[in-house]
């Protein structure tokens, strides 16, 4: 289980990498290295549109995939796994900058594609849901799993609450407006990624022993994930302020959209060594393997 989780990890790094690379080699191949798109959504209506919708979609399973250290933790992570698919079912609007591109769709055909692709979402989501919520019942009634928190339920209701306001905005807003769809999904994704890594550092002391030096690395990595998780926040506001106000503002949403990217790889990968430096006894997925042992066991008996 352990080794899944780890290979869940670096899928999530190589995923990330290869949406920067895809733009990149579009860059190159694509314009001779001449000119970018304003951002990293305009690339879907260029030939690197397989690799950021398939990129895409393979982020937010992997975010729904992974399970987190806390519950919190993982509800934000399958906000963040959703809104991520989402993005990918609902484009921005073809960016001319670079002259036309064979790849460019009408905002009827744009339309047309979010009617199948976003209900398909959202119908196997509800199947999820009703199978997982059954699941847990059934463990909550049979003392494999406690209760939900009032914290846990609270934070669930208005991250709910934030995906059916996006799917109005999905169902209601068409033509030029459907970027501003596009552009809530993103940023959400990008805010429950925030607080994630806002979670992780509250509870980071969980994760190591009480001894001077082990607390010490707990206060290191608690400062290096509320840094990240600022200045993601920072350049969150930045981008969403400058895409409502300012026109002609060049490629700053671009590079803002690189480094938020970077920035957010960067978290995973430290975040990813210091979970491979626990032993198995303070690992988080080793304690929920050993806290399933004596229940299987139990089972077994009977």
């Amino acid at each position: 289980m352990v080794q899944t989780y780890r290979y869940l990890r670096g899928a999530m790094v190589g995923l990330l990498l290869a949406l920067l690379v895809s733009v990149v080699l579009q860059w190159w191949l694509g314009t001779g290295g001449s000119c970018w798109l304003g951002s990293i959504s305009a690339y879907y209506f260029t030939p690197a549109r397989t690799a950021f919708v398939g990129t895409l979609c393979a982020l937010g399973i992997t975010l729904l995939a992974y399970e987190g250290h806390s519950p919190e933790e993982n509800v934000l992570l399958d906000f963040s796994g959703f809104m991520a698919l989402l993005v990918a079912a609902v484009p921005t609007l073809p960016d001319a900058r670079c002259g036309p591109s064979a790849f460019e769709e009408s905002t009827d055909e744009i339309a047309a594609g979010i009617g199948v692709s976003v209900p398909t979402l959202v119908l196997v989501a509800i199947v999820a849901l009703v199978v997982i919520a059954a699941i847990r019942v059934r463990a909550v009634r049979g003392g494999q799993q406690a209760p939900p928190s009032s914290r846990l339920v609270a934070l669930s209701l208005v991250l709910v609450g934030v995906v059916v306001v996006e799917l109005v905005l999905v169902a209601v807003l068409r033509g030029p407006l459907v970027a501003v769809a596009h552009g809530v999904a993103a940023s959400t994704m990008v805010a429950g990624a925030i607080a994630v890594m806002v979670s992780s550092a509250v509870r980071v002391d969980e994760r190591h022993g009480k001894s001077p030096a082990e607390q010490a690395t707990a206060t290191a990595y608690r400062r290096t994930y509320l840094t990240l998780a600022v200045v993601l926040g920072v350049l969150l506001a930045l981008t969403v302020v400058l895409h409502l106000t300012v026109a002609g503002f060049g490629l700053t949403i671009l590079v803002a959209e690189v480094v938020i990217l970077v920035l957010f790889g960067a978290y995973w990968v430290v975040q990813t060594v210091e979970l491979w430096g626990l032993g198995d006894e303070q690992h988080p997925e080793a304690r929920e393997v050993a806290g399933v042992r004596p229940w299987a066991a139990a089972r077994r008996r009977t």
